[in-house]
């Protein structure tokens, strides 16, 4: 049965030498993935290279017969050309991040509208903002709010955030905690309207830090969730 949905592309692989593996995380279906057989070839063909890269907002067909099985795209068709993430270096490195950290994030079986959409929402405005230096660090806080996993908020300024218990707090429950500035900055990011221009974290250290804390409080809140590779070179495109 044929079936129509939209798709973010969460990256490839290599399938065979002319062939690959689409991974994506569809509206409808949630995670899928798909074989094109041929796209590295020289031949004409129908879906290039080029319509793939990280996080494009696709229209897909594809027949879903057997749905616990890799499925072929029949068709595709770009939905929102991007006009600065896939051109400026920067956002170049921020798609392929979260990109990757989508799809470690996505091994496990989640179909949900709400987090479809709001991943779309929010590309759509990485886009189009002129400053996004912060964007992918508040794109990975305000996800955890649809994962069922956000922090717990709080009036009082604590010293301590404890990783485990998802609270601040003055005394640490667990042995798995993160005290100094980045307790501070994640108080103010909380505390306040949810925007993607947040200017808390303005400098390198400052997103560093916050960056490490993120992936260490989903390495134990998500099952499975490892530290993606490409953190490191996002490091150094903002050192």
């Amino acid at each position: 049965m044929l079936v129509n949905t939209e798709a973010i592309i969460l990256g490839y692989i290599n399938y065979s030498e002319t062939s690959i593996i689409l991974k994506s995380y569809t509206k409808e279906f949630g995670s899928k993935s798909f074989i094109i057989g041929g796209i590295r070839s020289k031949k004409k063909k129908k879906i290039t290279l080029g319509q793939l890269q990280p996080l494009t907002i696709l229209d897909i067909e594809f027949n879903n017969t057997k749905p616990d099985k890799l499925s072929y795209l029949k068709s595709i068709k770009i939905i929102h050309p991007f006009t600065s993430i896939n051109t400026k270096i920067s956002k170049i490195n921020i798609s392929l991040f979260l990109s990757e950290f989508l799809s470690k994030i996505f091994k496990i079986d989640i179909t949900n509208k709400e987090i479809y959409d709001f991943i779309k929402k929010s590309l759509l405005w990485f886009d189009s903002a002129e400053n996004a230096s912060n964007f992918h660090l508040l794109f990975i806080i305000k996800l955890t709010e649809f994962l069922g996993i956000m922090p717990k908020s709080s009036e009082i300024q604590f010293s301590f955030f404890d990783i485990e218990n998802g609270v601040f707090c003055d005394n640490p429950i667990s042995q798995n905690y993160v005290e100094g500035e980045v307790v501070i900055d994640l108080h103010k990011i909380l505390g306040i309207k949810f925007d993607y221009n947040n200017s808390v974290l303005n400098n390198i250290q400052q997103r560093r830090n916050m960056l490490n804390f993120l992936i260490s409080y989903y390495e134990y809140h998500v099952g499975g969730f490892k530290k993606p590779k490409s953190i490191e070179i996002l490091n150094e495109i903002f050192s």
